[in-house]
């Protein structure tokens, strides 16, 4: 028993390097885009994300809840997506 499950650890080990199959690139790419979420409510308080996507949803501009909070892009991403959600 011993025997096999050695044979086995050396198969997926080849000149050193880990051997991956689909399943394990699947499980990286799954999470590199768990890591991507960002947290956007310690610039912005519920109320004004409550404000921002109900002026996305009648259309109404919502650059000036944006000015002056430092937002980067991924966190705007994340806004964006949880308006589409909203709407959709």
């Amino acid at each position: 028993m011993a025997i096999k499950e050695e044979r086995k650890f050396e198969e997926e080990k080849k000149n050193g390097m880990k051997i991956t199959d689909n399943m394990d690139g699947a499980k990286k790419a799954d999470e590199k885009l768990n890591m991507k979420v960002a947290d956007i409510t310690d610039k912005m308080t519920l109320n004004e994300i409550r404000e921002y996507l109900r002026r996305v949803q009648a259309g109404e501009n919502t650059r000036d809840l944006l000015e002056g909070k430092d937002i980067k892009k991924i966190e705007l991403d994340e806004l964006e997506k949880l308006a589409n959600k909203r709407t959709s």
